[in-house]
């Protein structure tokens, strides 16, 4: 008998399994079968697993839609075989196989790939630009006339990519048309599309040998553009920044720019593992900064013992006030508040009158230009970005900038492992 199938494979660990259920005359056979969250409709179920809605329904004979009911599985992959009806005996079928691979990228997000192909007894055909020996499996959505590939790496992103390509993340958009505009679906050791015939790349983002700053083999290979003075170098590292950069090397970011003539107003096209320019004669740096611990100033002494070292607000005990109380007006809870004043005993019954206590500790580092009423942090992890971040805290993309005023409008200035702040 002729089959159709669709099948569903899924990269990594299965978490929950399901039983083979026979149905006639489809059957599902199903492989993993999830939860739907609360308020989960067909269609925003079906898209966070990276199906359609008829995808769904395939997996799920019998389910009612729009509405689904929460708590309750839904297999999400497996393979559903189906009987055809053929025209006559001596018919010759045809078959089509949908594969939706799913992979799980150094971001922490998964992503849905779904390559489709077609065969016959006698043709074949594919709507993408079908990828050489040389440059297979690639992504969908690739230019028909693509001439240069470039496989997907671990830790990638669309300006990266386009930036090592010497292109512009505009151009990388238009030549992979299935790469969302958040670039939040790169399949990992797949390939893209990075030039087309007759394309002109900008020069600012071409690999070229430069004339300048001739690198000795302790700063080799530079990046175009470097100081012919230069004395000190810096080899870029995945998740650096022209601002983490420069504080790096006590410089500010004018100097590090003014150093390195070739990197872009955004500071977009950073070549990882290039050497940039740090330091010439003569430059005054900038002191770097030092952190010191809460030593009591003319507006917060005296102070009770036993506050914590990292406190950074305080509060004048006023007579009549409890632990409660005091936690209330500045937002935090009881258990917080004696968390950053050990001597305060659970009763709090040892408060004293016209001293001090601590009221806030903000986790460090932190990133410049955070508002000082912030309660709510987060730290930034490798692959994070502005997007990942403020949806997960529920905010909107303008109220993150609200709040971390000295990131930048396309969010190319996040510091690895510093904190920003995700609610007021």
């Amino acid at each position: 008998m002729q089959l159709t199938r669709l099948q569903i494979l899924a990269a990594g660990l299965i978490p929950a399994m399901v039983s083979a259920r026979a149905l006639s005359p489809r059957a599902v056979d199903c492989a993993f079968a999830t939860v739907a969250d609360a308020g989960a409709t067909c269609e925003s179920f079906a898209a966070s697993w990276g199906q359609s809605v008829d995808e769904l329904k395939s997996l799920n004979p019998g389910i009612t839609c729009p509405n689904l009911a929460g708590g309750q599985l839904y297999c999400v992959i497996g393979t559903v075989t189906a009987d055809p009806t053929p025209s006559s005996p001596s018919s010759t079928f045809s078959s089509t196989s949908t594969t939706l691979k799913t992979t799980t990228t150094t971001v922490s997000t998964t992503t849905t790939k779904v390559s489709t192909t077609s065969s016959s007894t006698s043709t074949s055909s594919s709507t993408i630009a079908a990828p050489a020996s040389s440059n297979s499996p690639g992504m969908p959505g690739l230019a028909a006339n693509c001439d240069k590939f470039y496989k997907v790496a671990s830790g990638d992103s669309c300006d990266t990519i386009a930036s090592k390509n010497g292109i512009t993340s505009t151009q990388f958009k238009t030549w992979n048309t299935e790469i969302n505009a958040e670039c939040t679906n790169l399949w990992l050791d797949y390939y893209v599309c990075v030039h087309v015939p007759g394309v002109a790349v900008p020069t600012t983002s071409t690999k070229t040998t430069s004339t300048t700053a001739a690198s000795a083999p302790t700063n080799s290979p530079a990046m175009p553009g470097l100081a012919a003075n230069c004395d000190r170098f810096y080899k870029v590292a995945s998740g650096d920044s022209c601002n983490t950069i420069a504080s790096k090397n006590s410089i500010t970011t004018i100097q590090f720019k003014s150093w390195n003539t070739e990197i872009n107003a955004g500071c977009t096209n950073l070549w990882l593992d290039y050497y940039v320019c740090v330091h010439v004669p003569g430059a005054v740096t900038q002191k770097p900064t030092t952190t010191t611990t809460a030593a009591p100033a003319a507006t917060n002494s005296p102070q009770m013992p036993g506050i914590t070292a990292d406190c950074d607000r305080y509060h004048k005990i006023a007579s009549g006030e409890q632990c409660g109380t005091i936690a209330a007006k500045y937002g935090i809870t009881t258990a917080q508040f004696l968390s950053y004043n050990s001597y305060v005993n659970a009763q709090c019954s040892n408060l004293w009158l016209d001293y001090y206590v601590c009221v806030h500790v903000s986790p460090t580092p932190q990133m410049p230009g955070i508002v000082s009423n912030c309660k709510k942090y987060y730290q930034i992890k490798s692959g994070d970005s502005c997007w990942s971040i403020y949806s997960s805290a529920g905010i909107t993309f303008d109220q993150f900038r609200k709040y971390n005023t000295q990131v930048n409008a396309d969010c190319s200035n996040l510091w690895l492992r510093y904190y920003v702040c995700t609610g007021v």
